[in-house]
């Protein structure tokens, strides 16, 4: 059985492996270099939605709202249905609609509709804008993506805020909504911004983010489809490719996060299928390359795997610390309590090193994290435990073999379609 000095060391461990990935936390402290550009860059706005209905009018709306010259965009819409209503609600922003009814998930629209787009106007286009029909745009976020074109990158990734927080009075804002839209700042504050400073391939989330002509181009259209997060099988092959990419936090975008845990349960565990069968399917090639930075590169893109180790070492000890004691009591042998503690020890562990990554998520991007102090606290001490919700979750996906059913997500219905500047 294992003692509390075995808990110990494998946490100082984990804490010597992971220090790199911690120090990024902490990038965005530091105001970020802002970009101008002189160029008005022609860019298409795609926007995916299946489904959707009138959940995609306040994005619509947002669109309108835009900073961002109207003769230097266009609006792109994808479907599956014929008949679908949103054929009416594209003429708020006098958006193009096309029809893909064979797809089978975000990736088969994509491709579809960039095929379509390069198809009708060739070359027209300087950049390729993806939003998701949930969302929600600053009124200055096309203006600002142009600006960031200035940085020359090949990939700009925008900040994504939680939605809740700011529309229709955050009615529909909860313990759930703020707990899961710390991802996003786990992702930019606390990843991508140190990534984009250092020259290092961003996280890439196929929402508020744009490509340039070139790399649709070389994909001609959208070449990732072979699991549901296209996204990360796009990320991990931009290492490959040496694609330059940028984050820039000037840029914002609105996500939409479900106030039921059972639909954020679903979201979560899409998102980890399919990031794990990405990492499956590239790592051999990943190990390989010999491209920009690869060291560098790969620790940080499977950096997620020290946690996953972390937590099952420490879990697989708790578990078997227990059960040794459970037989000990069986046979009529005394109880070790150093042992149990032993155990406790472990899983408490766990939880202070999720509490200690909510704490400075909730520090470094405390100013978009609208929660009153006692909400803060709240957050503060549930997340850990909302976080080891992934444990199942991680564990299923990492055995699961490759699903890629495209589940539909129950949306937030709202009131307003205002969208918030500083």
């Amino acid at each position: 059985m294992f003692g509390l000095n075995t808990v110990l060391f494998v946490c100082a461990i984990f804490a010597v492996l992971y220090a790199p990935r911690a120090f990024a936390w902490f990038a965005s402290l530091f105001p970020q270099k802002r970009l101008y550009n002189d160029k008005k860059n022609k860019l298409a706005l795609f926007i995916p939605a299946r489904n959707e209905g009138k959940n995609i009018i306040p994005l619509l709306e947002s669109i309108k709202a835009q900073s961002y010259d109207a003769d230097c965009f266009d609006t792109f819409i994808a479907v599956k249905d014929p008949e679908d209503p949103v054929y009416e609600y594209a003429k708020i922003v006098n958006a193009e609609v096309y029809c893909d009814v064979t797809q089978t998930c975000k990736g088969d629209c994509t491709d579809y509709t960039f095929k379509k787009i390069l198809e009708k106007y060739p070359k027209k286009y300087d950049g390729f804008i993806i939003v998701d029909a949930d969302c929600l745009l600053e009124k200055t976020f096309l203006e600002e993506m142009n600006n960031a074109m200035a940085s020359g990158a090949d990939v700009i990734n925008a900040k994504k805020r939680v939605r809740n927080y700011y529309q229709d009075g955050g009615k529909n804002s909860n313990l759930v909504t703020a707990c899961n839209g710390l991802i996003w700042t786990f992702m930019d504050d606390m990843g991508n911004r140190f990534r984009s400073d250092h020259n290092l391939t961003t996280m890439t989330v196929t929402t508020g983010i744009l490509f340039t002509r070139k790399v649709v181009e070389e994909m001609n259209g959208w070449s990732y489809r072979k699991t549901l997060t296209e996204d990360m099988e796009f990320c991990h092959d931009s290492i490959l490719k040496n694609r330059k990419c940028f984050y820039y936090s000037y840029a914002m975008i609105y996500m939409e996060e479900a106030p039921s845990l059972a639909e954020t349960n679903k979201r979560r565990s899409r998102w980890m299928h399919g990031l794990t069968h990405s990492n499956y399917i590239y790592f051999a090639d990943l190990i390989k390359n010999r491209q920009n930075k690869p060291v560098v590169n790969f620790y940080f893109m499977f950096s997620l795997w020290l946690v996953y180790l972390f937590v099952a070492t420490l879990l697989g000890m708790a578990a078997i610390n227990l059960v040794c004691t459970a037989l000990a009591i069986g046979f009529g042998e005394p109880v070790n309590w150093e042992y149990l503690v032993s155990a406790g020890a472990a899983v408490f562990a766990i939880y202070a090193a999720f509490f200690i990554l909510t704490a400075v998520a909730l520090f470094v991007d405390r100013k978009d994290i609208k929660l009153t102090k006692l909400g803060f606290l709240a957050v503060l001490f549930v997340h850990p435990v909302f976080y080891m919700g992934y444990i199942p979750i991680v564990a299923k996906a990492i055995v699961s073999k490759n699903d890629k059913q495209w589940d539909a997500i129950a949306r937030v219905q709202t009131d307003s379609s205002e969208v918030f500047s500083e």
